[in-house]
């Protein structure tokens, strides 16, 4: 019988070797690195909008809550100012491994999402990797958040109206979509990000990063009607400015 144990263990000494290296695992890219950032450049710029965009599609209210039909409601999958500048778009650098940290969480700055008027406000939210997300119900009716996830936990929590308020921590970065199972047109995105150099257009069309170590990057656009991103890539000056344009249009991939 010893001979037989001894066999057995020598067999499971690469096992478990194996079971700790993992059979065809790709190697971990490093992690984010806060440093302080001296001198750095600005990246502005804006996304636009090709040709006509389509009218905003306004929102058929199949439920009987009067804080649902207070006031119309429009979808906000595409926001189009007059100038062509597209709202809601999240415009970041991709990959970059060093650079400024995060600011201190501050409770009067913590991102925030409102469910308010059956409507998800803002849109688009930018959440640091980590950090909570405050959830707030304004309507005082029964409202549910459903994160669609894929490397995040996902999460279905009811707020009732008498629950206010809740939070959500999503530990990995990546871009959620958030429904409301009981108000179906209702939807917003948590863009989950490692760094601060994420953003969301403004209603113009416009977004601005800051205090960017010099050097090249990869730039991204993405938006909730593309299939995909948009790269670009952008050279970043010490104490400088560089500028940066998105186009966005029907035929965009």
């Amino acid at each position: 019988m010893r001979p037989r144990l001894t066999h057995l263990a020598c067999l499971m000494v690469p096992i478990g070797l194996i079971a700790m290296v993992g059979v065809g695992q790709q190697p971990r890219r490093p992690s984010y690195e806060a440093i302080e950032v001296k001198s750095g450049g600005t990246i502005v710029g804006v996304v636009s909008y090709e040709g006509t965009p389509p009218a905003r599609e306004r929102v058929d209210v199949t439920t009987s809550e009067e804080v649902c039909h207070a006031s119309p409601i429009y979808s906000d999958k595409l926001v189009v100012s007059e100038e062509g500048g597209v709202r809601w778009a999240v415009v970041s650098l991709k990959d970059i491994e060093r650079g400024k940290a995060f600011p201190e969480p501050d409770p009067e700055k913590q991102p925030t999402l409102d469910q308010s008027g059956c409507v998800f406000k803002p849109h688009v939210v930018v959440v640091p990797q980590g950090q909570s997300l405050r959830v707030l119900n304004s309507d005082g009716v029964l409202h549910n958040v459903h994160t669609w996830s894929k490397l995040n936990r996902s999460k279905n929590v009811a707020m009732p109206g008498v629950i206010e308020e809740t939070s959500m921590k999503f530990r990995r970065p990546e871009r959620i979509r958030i429904t409301c199972d009981i108000h179906p047109w209702m939807e917003a995105y948590s863009v989950v990000s490692e760094h601060p150099y994420a953003v969301v257009t403004d209603k113009d069309g416009r977004f601005k990063l800051t205090d960017v170590p010099a050097g090249k990057y990869a730039i991204t656009m993405w938006h909730e009607s593309l299939k995909t991103e948009i790269i670009q890539s952008v050279t970043v000056e010490r104490g400088k400015e560089s500028k940066v344009e998105f186009t966005l249009s029907k035929t965009a991939p």
